[in-house]
């Protein structure tokens, strides 16, 4: 069950589903050494599981979270929206 945000610098408690964001990521379930990868299709599925994580409404203004099969669920910054005031001032050439 989830307990807190996902942002480990963050630590705030989850509490209610209508604040933050919440993520399913489906990842590869763990095997074991040696195990080698099923044959069929169907079978292969059901090596993956599906994982929830939670942001909180502050974080999740600034991060997101992205799946790396190296890493796993990792906190990646969110692209920052441009400023309008800056976009005015570097158009009419004023700085």
């Amino acid at each position: 069950m989830l307990s807190q945000c996902a942002n480990s610098q963050c630590a705030r408690p989850f509490l209610k589903l209508r604040e933050g964001k919440l993520f399913l990521v489906e990842t590869d379930r763990l095997s074991k050494p040696g195990e080698a990868a099923p044959p069929f299709v169907r079978a292969r599925q059901l090596l993956r599981q599906v994982e929830h994580f939670w942001l909180c409404d502050s974080c999740a203004q600034l991060y997101t979270l992205i799946y790396d099969r190296e890493r796993g669920v990792v906190l990646a910054a969110l692209p920052r929206p441009v400023n309008s005031v800056t976009m005015k001032a570097a158009s009419t050439g004023v700085a």
